[in-house]
């Protein structure tokens, strides 16, 4: 699971970085295009003359702009799509739930007649353990004829 993840992470970090590029390239080839003009307030706007300050204004709308979608798209979804099916499932889980319990409580009695029925039948001896082969005894291990070691003081 963690190798999809981190495939599917460098899949979509690899994709964004390319629509990125194809989106500066795109603005690149129509601004050079004779017959493409972008007018914002009735102003022409040529995007090889902006200033630093008009490209630093463009580029902060465009963070703004995409951070805004990274926040609001999101939400909306979650709100929007989420939160009525996980409503419905709820729903529908209890439906089911109260469906269960009336099977229950309809089929208590079978499952009494049942249990007693099994007590009745089953095999009253009591079953005997498989008793495993216990493993052979080992054999002392002999005495040293020297006996036990003491220690020495020896320079």
């Amino acid at each position: 699971m963690k190798t999809l993840f981190k495939t599917l992470l460098i899949l979509g970090l690899v994709m964004v970085l390319a629509s990125l590029a194809l989106g500066i390239a795109a603005i690149g080839l129509l601004g050079d295009l004779p017959g493409v003009h972008l007018n914002i307030n009735g102003e022409e706007v040529l995007w090889h003359s902006l200033d630093l300050g008009e490209a630093l204004g463009a580029g902060l709308g465009l963070v703004i702009a995409i951070g805004a979608l990274c926040l609001v798209l999101p939400l909306v979804l979650l709100l929007g799509v989420g939160l009525p099916l996980l409503l419905m499932l709820a729903v529908l889980a209890l439906g089911a739930a109260a469906v269960l319990g009336l099977g229950a409580v309809l089929g208590s009695p079978l499952l009494v007649v049942g249990v007693i029925i099994w007590l009745l039948v089953r095999d009253r001896r009591p079953r005997r353990a498989a008793i495993p082969p216990q493993a052979a005894p080992m054999a002392p291990s002999a005495p040293s004829a020297n006996g036990p070691a003491e220690p020495s003081m020896s320079t």
